[in-house]
């Protein structure tokens, strides 16, 4: 590191200064406001940052070439909508000049009917506090009124490219001695949904790690955004640990509506198996590939049961009936 040459600023060469600009890592926004006549506008910004607690400033930057310009110097309301790793395909839209952003994007209301981008990380609806202009760009600093947050990992942005954190989240699951992995075995239309990543060749079940100080809803809601889809589980199916993992998983019955996405966030596959497609020879693992043939036959029988790996091979409790509310069972 102590070799490194240094480099005047040159204007011919602001390429050079821009790679090196991008070797900070961000996350990834997006802005959004509406026009006067109530037309919804929003870019993708990475520049963004907190500016203080008291009071709750926050900032962004945008270009003084960008076509929203100005309507954001004038917008009086806005929104900042912090991305997670799901949100791939929109951060692309946003930061493109496509004629319609919002097309089919699920909105939420914040102050004064701003739109908010309902499946973000986390959302901060923002009084305008003030505008710098700063070069070739203009700072905008909002004055936050409301927020929300949801679990999930965030959408980074580093060297130009996108970058993921699964992986590193996995690393520090088992590093801490609490790797427990959640996953859903999803049913829908006489099928399972099984994901699968971006440059793997097995399938799985989608799944993510349970962090310390997550709620149940909360990590089943983030598996159910693996596959871009809302529903609820039904009960527990299984819990066992895989020969090699350093985790134990733990997995649920569910059911889902909604349009099925082809694609999830970083490329991630998502399709519906039925039992002729054999769905158990496409996983890895001996557990997994068992649970999948254990389900299509009880689903067939409609009559399941609750597996836990033990010391003796393993066992299953039957269960007599469906389940059933907690309400409904105590009266």
């Amino acid at each position: 590191m102590s070799n490194l040459d240094w480099h005047p600023v040159s204007a011919e060469d602001s390429r050079s200064l821009r790679n090196v600009f991008g070797t900070f890592m961000t996350g990834v926004t997006i802005v959004t406001t509406r026009e006067a006549d109530g037309t919804p506008r929003g870019f993708t910004a990475n520049s963004f940052t907190s500016v203080s607690l008291s009071p709750a400033l926050v900032l962004v930057c945008i270009a003084k070439s960008a076509g929203s310009l100005a309507v954001f110097s004038a917008a009086e309301r806005f929104a900042i909508n912090i991305l997670g790793d799901w949100q791939r395909e929109l951060s692309n839209r946003f930061a493109g000049r496509t004629a319609d952003k919002f097309a089919g994007v699920e909105l939420l209301s914040c102050e004064a009917d701003v739109p908010c981008l309902a499946d973000s990380l986390s959302v901060l609806s923002c009084r305008r506090h003030s505008l710098v202009e700063a070069g070739d760009h203009v700072i905008l600093i909002g004055e936050v009124q409301r927020y929300r947050s949801s679990v999930g990992s965030p959408l980074g942005y580093f060297r130009g490219s996108y970058i993921d954190f699964a992986e590193g989240a996995k690393a520090i699951q088992v590093e801490r001695g609490s790797a427990l992995k959640v996953g859903c075995l999803i049913a829908r239309d006489n099928g399972v949904l099984l994901v699968r990543e971006a440059g793997q060749e097995h399938w799985s079940i989608p799944e993510v790690f349970w962090r310390a100080g997550v709620s149940q809803k909360a990590v089943i809601d983030e598996v159910f955004r693996r596959v871009g889809l809302v529903g609820e589980v039904s009960f527990i199916y299984s819990m066992f640990e895989e020969a090699g993992d350093d985790f134990t998983r733990l997995i649920f019955r569910a059911d889902a509506s909604g349009e099925l996405a082809p694609a999830g966030s970083a490329g991630r596959e998502v399709r519906l198996f039925r039992a002729e497609d054999e769905p158990w020879r496409l996983v890895r693992g001996d557990y997994l590939t068992s649970m999948l043939h254990r389900f299509f036959s009880e689903r067939q029988a409609d009559s399941f049961g609750i597996y836990c790996d033990t010391a003796d091979g393993g066992r299953i409790a039957g269960i007599a009936g469906k389940p059933v509310p907690w309400l409904d069972w105590k009266h």
